[in-house]
C-alpha cells in the first residue's frame, strides 16, 4: 500500500503506520469522559477517516473502544454514529491484540504498544455535538456539517466549534451538494493525475483533511476543469471525507 505517515504524539516523529501492519491493522480509541464530548466525537471522526483511507488501499482495519476507560459502548449510539458518518467501534477487551495506533486527547497507558495519534480538544460555545445527536428533528444540527467542522482543522490542533463555524460548515456543505448534483448530469470525465496525487499525498500526510478540504474548493472554482472531472474528483475525496456530497443527485 502507498505509505501512510502520523505524527507519533510521543516523540513527536513521524511514522509510516503502513509499515505496522499485521494482517489486520489494530486501531484503538480512547474518549477519556464518561459522556461522549465533542472531543471524543472528535477522535472518533480522525479514527473513521484513517480507518476509511487504509482500506481504499485494501488494508483490513479493526477499530475498538479502550477497555481501560469509562464503558461507553451502550452510550454509543449506532443511529447517532451513522448520521457522523461513523462505523460503530466494537468493545474492546484485554484479550484483544496490541494496538498498532491508540486514537485520543490523552496519551494511552504507558504500557500500551503503538504509536498515539494525538486529537485536539474541542472548544464549544455551541451545543452542536449533541444537537446533532438528538432524535428531534426540529433541534437537530446536520451532523455531516459538524463533521465537516471538526474535519478543517489539523486533528492535532485544538479547535473551535461555534455557531458561526458550524453555519459556514454548513454552508459550505450544502453548496457542495447542489454542485455535486449539477456536475452528476455532465459526461463522465476522468480525475486528473495531478488531483489525484494531490489528494494521496495529503491524506498520507498525518491525516491532513485540511488539505483534502482545500483541493475541494479549488477544483469546484476552476473555470477550466470540466464539471464531469468534478464531479468525479468530489466523489473519490468523499469516500474518504464521507460528507455524503452526492446526497442531492436527483433532487436539484
Amino acid at each position: 500500500m502507498t505509505m501512510l505517515y502520523v505524527t507519533d504524539g510521543h516523540t513527536r516523529r513521524r511514522t509510516d503506520l503502513s509499515t505496522r501492519r499485521r494482517g489486520i491493522l489494530v486501531l484503538r480509541i480512547h474518549l477519556g469522559q464518561a459522556v461522549l464530548d465533542a472531543t471524543g466525537m472528535r477522535a472518533l471522526l480522525v479514527a473513521d477517516v484513517l480507518r476509511r483511507a487504509l482500506e481504499v488501499h485494501g488494508v483490513q482495519v479493526m477499530a475498538t473502544l479502550a477497555p481501560d476507560g469509562p464503558a461507553h459502548q451502550d452510550a454509543l449510539s449506532r443511529p447517532v454514529l451513522d448520521g457522523f458518518g461513523i462505523d460503530t467501534p466494537g468493545a474492546g477487551t484485554d484479550t484483544d491484540p496490541p494496538a498498532d495506533a491508540h486514537i485520543g486527547a490523552a496519551p494511552p497507558p504507558a504500557a500500551s504498544t503503538g504509536v498515539w495519534i494525538r486529537v485536539g480538544r474541542v472548544r464549544q460555545t455551541t451545543d452542536a455535538v449533541a444537537r446533532a445527536a438528538t432524535d428531534a428533528p426540529a433541534d437537530r444540527a446536520d451532523p455531516l456539517a459538524v463533521r465537516l467542522a471538526l474535519l478543517a482543522g489539523p486533528h492535532a490542533q485544538p479547535v473551535d466549534l461555534t455557531g458561526s463555524v458550524l453555519a459556514t460548515a454548513t454552508h459550505a456543505l450544502e453548496g457542495w451538494r447542489r454542485q455535486v448534483a449539477r456536475w452528476a448530469c455532465a459526461p463522465s470525465r476522468p480525475v486528473p493525475a495531478d488531483i489525484a496525487q494531490a489528494a494521496e499525498a495529503a491524506i498520507a500526510r498525518d491525516l491532513a483533511t485540511p488539505a483534502l478540504l482545500e483541493l475541494l474548493r479549488d477544483v469546484a472554482a476552476a473555470d477550466t476543469f470540466p464539471d464531469g472531472a468534478k464531479f468525479e474528483t468530489f466523489a473519490l475525496l468523499d469516500r474518504i471525507l464521507a460528507l455524503e456530497l452526492t446526497r442531492e443527485i436527483g433532487y436539484v
